[in-house]
């Protein structure tokens, strides 16, 4: 007889499930999966989990997914540290990520995206002092914009961007659903921060033209202004946003 321990989470970067697996020929030993809580949340903070015992005839995963089939598709590895790094990736945001969430509620340009992304960027900034996420801010001829997120979708022209989410995630019971784009915002590791953020640029912006949105970010000695060099992409700085939107911000409220 095997005993089998298995806490698993969903891989909102990687679109799947990971599993942490122990197993033992012996009673499962209490300490070694505390240690194994304990480092999580070291190193990860707060995770949620769901977790599973079972027996099987033996130690193996594949005894696992041939007595159930609901694992069958748990990618597993039964060292804590590799799980860990999973976990770690997908607490951090990218812009692609902020794209996708805005995408599945907003659909828009590839003009109109770069430009809700910057605000989206500088709500956060003003809001956390953190980055949103770590992919560089350029100054490009119409306005601040994402590299890698720019390349993604630059065949789209001025179409409206055709994105759909590949499935849907149910959480607690079958009436709540959400994208998985939510969820990677959602369970980052300021969440709610950057949902908020979100929300409230869409809220904002989330009408206006592409063009009214570039005149915008085209402000004098605004963030693009004052970074645009024709050709050299050149980095518009968290310095930059910082002062230049608290300074919108305090002028809006005086």
């Amino acid at each position: 007889m095997a005993y089998h321990f298995i806490a698993i989470i969903s891989d909102f970067s990687g679109g799947r499930r990971i599993g942490w697996h122990y197993s033992s020929e012996e009673r499962l030993d209490k300490d070694y999966i505390s240690k194994f809580f304990e480092t999580v949340k070291e190193k990860c903070g707060k995770v949620q989990f769901g977790i599973h015992k079972l027996s099987t005839d033996s130690t193996s995963w594949k005894s696992v997914t041939q007595k159930d089939s609901f694992f069958s598709d748990v990618a597993v590895t039964g060292d804590i540290t590799s799980f860990i790094d999973v976990i770690s990736r997908d607490k951090e945001l990218t812009a692609y990520d902020v794209a996708k969430y805005v995408l599945s509620f907003k659909p828009c340009s590839h003009l109109k995206l770069q430009k809700l992304l910057y605000y989206i960027y500088a709500e956060f900034l003003l809001k956390t002092g953190e980055k949103l996420f770590k992919d560089p801010i350029v100054a490009f001829k119409y306005g601040p914009v994402v590299e890698e997120v720019f390349y993604k979708y630059k065949s789209n022209g001025k179409s409206i961007i055709d994105y759909q989410e590949d499935a849907t995630i149910k959480i607690f019971t079958d009436d709540i659903v959400v994208t998985p784009s939510f969820m990677k915002v959602a369970s980052s590791e300021y969440g709610i921060e950057a949902v908020q953020s979100i929300i409230k640029v869409l809220d904002k912006y989330g009408d206006y033209t592409p063009f009214r949105l570039v005149e915008m970010t085209h402000q004098e000695d605004g963030p693009w202004e004052r970074a645009y060099e024709p050709g050299e992409n050149c980095v518009i700085t968290d310095d930059l946003i910082t002062q230049y939107h608290q300074y919108v911000t305090e002028k809006t409220l005086n």
